[in-house]
Order: C-alpha cells, then structure tokens, then sequence
C-alpha cells in the first residue's frame, strides 16, 4: 500500500511539473517573440523553446554560457536567468563571500533579473559534504541562504 501511495504522489509531482513547463515546437512560437529573442541574442545556438504557465521561455547558449529568458505574450522579457563564472560576481558579493564563508569555495554562479531587481545564487562548497546556496543582491547583502 505505502508503494502504491509513494508512486500516486510521484505521478502527481511529475504532471504538475509537464502542466507548468512543456517543450513547444519553435513554430508554434508567435513571430514576434522569435524576432525580438535573435536580434538580441544572434549568437544563441542549442535553443529551447517552453510554455512556462502564460509564459513563453527559452533556454540557450552563447559565448560559453547558459541562459533562459521569459517572455509575455506581448514580446516584453519578464525574466532573466545567466549562467556566470566567479570572476563575473560584482567585488561587494566577492568580498562578502571572503568575509563571512572562510573556505568556501565558488561551484557556480547564475545572475537573475526579475522586475529590475538583479540577485546572484552563488552555490558555495567547502570539502566534500558542505554546501549552501546564497542568494544575493546586487549589493551584497545575503537575501537567503540555504544549506545543501
């Protein structure tokens, strides 16, 4: 019984996440959106298209990393979400890092613009079991921080 329980629930986890995000055919994109996404980004390549709720999202990379962005309907970019390495971090979330995680060390780096405001989710690790995931703002000050 507990088996069958376990394999309800993960069913019902697995259709709520297809509900939110399904893969989309690039021609069933509007014309608009595609216009907008290469003329800012014409260097993209390995580009996924997704309905993300009412919103269209698009994976890609270019130049190295990996990026997603959100789009209304209308063509505006709602959300933004870019792969960076460490020495992309602004100096303030380098030094708060330095200050206050002592032998930590930077595993990855993803940048977040979301209604104007910029956040950093640093994932941090120190040997081989300790790891938190830092959320900062654009000026250093820790917005979460959870331990992995």
């Amino acid at each position: 019984m507990k088996n069958k329980k376990l394999a309800t629930v993960a069913l019902t986890v697995l259709g709520a996440f297809t509900v939110f995000a399904q893969d989309i055919n690039p021609n069933d994109v509007p014309v608009n959106l595609k216009q907008n996404f290469k003329q800012n980004y014409p260097q993209a390549s390995d580009i996924e298209w997704e309905m993300n709720g009412q919103a269209y999202k698009v994976e890609f990379d270019a130049n190295r990393q990996e990026y997603e962005i959100w789009y209304a309907t209308d063509g505006n970019i709602t959300k933004t979400e870019q792969e960076m390495t460490e020495a992309d971090l602004p100096q303030t979330i380098k030094t708060v890092i330095a200050d206050n995680y002592l032998g930590y060390k930077v595993d990855s780096v993803e940048k977040t613009i979301e209604n104007g405001d910029i956040t950093y989710k640093v994932e941090l690790e120190k040997g081989w079991n300790d790891e938190k995931e830092v959320v900062f703002d654009e000026n250093g000050k820790v917005l979460s921080e959870i331990i992995d």
